[in-house]
């Protein structure tokens, strides 16, 4: 029975669009390859990739429910020309070149954008008239990172507080600095602020602090727009009792900077959607802190700061903050477990080199491009297997040469496709190749 298989692995698997989106100068690519597993050798007629992206949204009050955009929709030839393969895995390695015109993907309730890879192989097996066709779909996930010029890493604005009452003795005014440690927040991770008093005041009341997030859908065949604004409350990461001792104990402190830490819910608690700059999906967040205190003087202050900030998913957090660094030293097991596992051993080395067969071909195509892969091969005579034993079997005592070759007998690895075909039938199979790069 003839049986094959068709996968796509991708090479990461978030594909991080860089720049900004108006950006043509930023190459992105978006690396992958084909695995073609076959029983019996086949010939095979062409290997295309198709790139698609489409962009949804729902409208059920509509007669069609959904208003539908693509975004992309490229075919790439991978292979076009016919090429026999023999028995084995088979891996056709490509590179995509995407524009940061592209918008990300995106996951609301009344919208998405989505991308996806679909391969499709024209196979016929060489025993046989009829040929078949595989095809295999592969979900892409795109995620725009955020630009240098885009956010500051901080938020921080500075307040005047003045007194109610007039005081001919006062010269100066006091000054609140609100410092909102990062401008870029992932769901589940805390959120630091830190109020900065130039002098202390006699009491805070309460402080708050909210997450307003809008989303804005566009439908272009309805020429209609839909607006939802979200208000989260962001909870201290302390207990209530504990939060509300350190309010209390603030002024009698020596310092005048108070620092307090809130926690962003995540996705099991509560849905925060990442921001985006999709123009039939655009989603935007703010940050509302409120502050309520007396001044020395008895004067009673609010102080309401609302500032734009960005939601990131958590795939993002490696590229806005550092790693955590390990302080203790590697143990000598570790680095002499490293240093032997860099040695290939034989048999891995060895099926290597007889199970993989890569055919390369440069498409027509102007996005995207084929690496070559050269295939990894271990002769036989550098081979270094286990010293033979002799077997200890019934049957074996019985015919000690039957032992003496079982034991010397080595595993030889089938021979590799291109001399297969340099051997047999050379000027046959010439004019199945791809043609040299």
């Amino acid at each position: 029975m003839f049986r094959k298989s068709l996968n796509i692995e991708l090479v990461e698997p978030v594909v991080y669009l860089r720049g900004h989106p108006k950006d043509k100068h930023t190459i992105n690519i978006l690396r992958s390859l084909i695995r073609l597993q076959l029983s019996h050798p086949a010939i095979i007629q062409s290997v295309t990739i198709q790139f698609i992206g489409t962009a949804k949204t729902l409208w059920p009050e509509a007669s069609q429910h959904w208003d539908k955009h693509v975004l992309v929709d490229s075919i790439i030839p991978i292979c076009r020309s016919p090429v026999l393969l023999k028995k084995g895995v088979h891996a056709f390695p490509f590179e995509i070149l995407l524009s940061n015109a592209l918008s990300e993907s995106v996951e609301c309730g009344l919208g998405h954008v989505r991308y996806k890879l679909l391969c499709q192989v024209h196979i016929k097996p060489a025993w046989s008239p009829f040929g078949s066709q595989l095809k295999q779909q592969r979900p892409v996930v795109l995620v725009r990172l955020p630009h240098q010029d885009s956010l500051p890493r901080c938020i921080s604005q500075t307040h005047t507080l003045q007194p109610s009452n007039n005081d001919s003795n006062t010269t100066t005014n006091e000054e609140l600095h609100v410092l909102v440690e990062s401008a870029h927040i992932t769901p589940g991770t805390p959120l630091a602020l830190c109020f900065s008093f130039s002098r202390p005041p006699l009491t805070i009341d309460h402080v708050s602090v909210k997450l307003i997030e809008r989303q804005k859908f566009r439908a272009r065949a309805k020429r209609t727009t839909r607006i939802l604004h979200h208000e989260i409350t962001l909870l201290p990461s302390d207990p209530p009792d504990v939060f509300q001792q350190q309010l209390e104990h603030f002024p009698s402190s020596l310092s005048d900077e108070l620092r307090c830490v809130f926690a962003v819910p995540d996705k099991e608690t509560l849905q925060v959607h990442p921001s985006t700059s999709n123009p039939n999906i655009r989603v935007r967040h703010w940050i509302q802190i409120t502050l309520r205190f007396i001044l020395q003087d008895g004067t009673p202050k609010e102080i309401l700061m609302d500032a734009p900030i960005s939601v990131l998913l958590n795939s993002i957090d490696d590229y806005i903050t550092l790693p955590a660094y390990d302080q203790h030293a590697p143990s000598p097991s570790l680095s002499t477990t490293s240093s032997v596992s860099t040695i290939p051993s034989p048999i891995h080395s060895s099926s290597l080199s007889t199970s993989t067969t890569q055919q390369q071909q440069q498409p027509s195509h102007s996005t995207s491009r084929i690496i070559p892969q050269t295939s990894v091969s271990t002769p036989l005579s550098t081979i270094e297997g286990p010293t033979p034993t002799p077997s200890k079997s019934w049957l074996n005592k019985l015919h000690p040469r039957r032992s003496w070759l079982m034991g010397e007998k080595k595993e030889v690895p089938p021979p590799k496709y291109d001399d297969v075909v340099r051997n047999h039938h050379h000027h046959h199979y010439q004019s199945y190749l791809p043609p040299p790069v």
